[in-house]
């Protein structure tokens, strides 16, 4: 009796495991959670560009397959922000330099009229009778 039940038994765990364990519940795996962080932290980086997910996932899972991922996203971000910067910054130099283009060609313009009223003094002034 006690050779049939294991019979029974083996034929059974050997079923479950064939047919993949379908009737018993799936808990979430970590690979999965991981997968899910990624997603979730690439959907809010290109709604928002915020890295907080993407952050908690390389902090939460340092071997997941994700996190190269992850990071790679991270950086190009940090790279972005940095040209981003720059750009800022060489757009208020160029705005400097036309504000102050503007101011030396008035100045040129100003200085023109003063240079031909002065040739005129000095042609006038060579032209008088002593």
């Amino acid at each position: 009796m006690k050779i049939q039940t294991s019979r029974w038994f083996c034929g059974l765990l050997a079923g479950l495991v064939l047919t993949g364990c379908s009737s018993i519940p799936m808990q979430k795996m970590p690979a999965d959670e991981e997968k899910e962080l990624f997603t979730q932290g690439l959907d809010q980086y290109l709604a928002s560009s915020e890295l907080t997910a993407l952050t908690q996932l390389v902090e939460k899972y340092p071997q997941g397959e994700w996190r190269p991922r992850a990071e790679g996203i991270i950086e190009l971000a940090k790279q972005q922000q940095q040209q981003q910067a720059r750009l800022q910054k060489t757009e208020q130099q160029l705005t400097r330099c036309r504000t102050e283009k503007e101011a030396l060609g008035t100045d040129n313009q100003r200085l023109e009229v003063t240079l031909e009223r002065l040739k005129q003094v000095l042609i006038d002034m060579e032209l008088r009778p002593e």
